[in-house]
C-alpha cells in the first residue's frame, strides 16, 4: 500500500475533432443523390388526354363526391382481385390465373365492365404484391387504360358543351398504393 499514489487526472483537457473524413463522405453522397434524383423522373408516365377526360379528373378529385373508390391487386399465385368500394360498403372480384399466369384478357373484361358501370370514376389504385415483374405492371397499366375495341367508348360529362361526350379512357389515372413496400 505503500506504493500506490493517487494520481489526479484533469478531465477539463480540450481535443480537437476531425472532421475531414466525414466532409469526405458527404461530398461523395452528393453526387450520388444529384445522379439519383434525376432517375426518380423516368418513373411518371405522361399521357396526352383530351380536356374532357382531363376536366373529369379534375372535378373528381373533390373530397365532396362520394364516388367509388378502385383497388387492383396483382399476385403472381392468386391473380388479380378488383375490390370496389362504394359508400362504405367493399364488393371484391377476382381473376384467377390461366395456365399458372395473369390472365390479361379475362382482367381487361372485368375492367370493360367495372367503367360501364361507374363511368365516372378515372382512378384506380394498383397494389403489386412481391415478386410481380415490372412488365406485367406496366402490362395491367395499359389493360386499364384503354378498352382493345376501339368502338367501345364511355360517357363522360363536357361542362363546356354542357353534354354527355364519349371517351375511349378507363381509367388513365393510376395511383401506386404500396410503392414504398413493394420497391418499385
Amino acid at each position: 500500500m505503500r506504493g500506490r499514489r493517487w494520481m489526479h487526472h484533469d478531465t477539463t483537457g480540450e481535443f480537437e475533432l476531425d472532421l475531414a473524413p466525414l466532409l469526405a463522405v458527404i461530398m461523395k453522397l452528393v453526387p450520388v443523390m444529384l445522379l439519383s434524383s434525376a432517375f426518380v423522373q423516368l418513373m411518371v408516365i405522361e399521357t396526352e388526354l383530351p380536356q374532357v377526360v382531363k376536366e373529369a379528373i379534375q372535378n373528381n378529385n373533390d373530397p365532396n363526391k362520394n364516388l367509388a373508390k378502385v383497388r387492383l391487386e396483382i399476385d403472381n399465385a392468386a391473380g388479380f382481385k378488383i375490390y370496389v368500394t362504394e359508400k362504405g360498403q367493399e364488393k371484391e372480384s377476382a381473376v384467377a390465373l390461366k395456365n399458372g399466369a395473369l390472365d390479361f384478357p379475362a382482367l381487361h373484361e372485368n375492367l370493360v365492365a367495372l367503367k360501364k358501370s361507374h363511368p365516372d370514376v378515372f382512378q384506380i389504385d394498383l397494389v403489386p404484391r412481391a415478386g410481380v415483374e415490372y412488365g406485367d405492371i406496366v402490362r395491367t397499366m395499359d389493360e386499364a387504360r384503354r378498352p382493345r375495341d376501339q368502338q367501345i367508348t364511355f360517357p363522360v360529362f363536357d361542362a363546356q358543351q354542357n353534354k354527355q361526350v364519349q371517351t375511349p379512357f378507363m381509367f388513365p389515372e393510376v395511383v401506386f398504393a404500396n410503392s414504398l413496400e413493394s420497391g418499385l
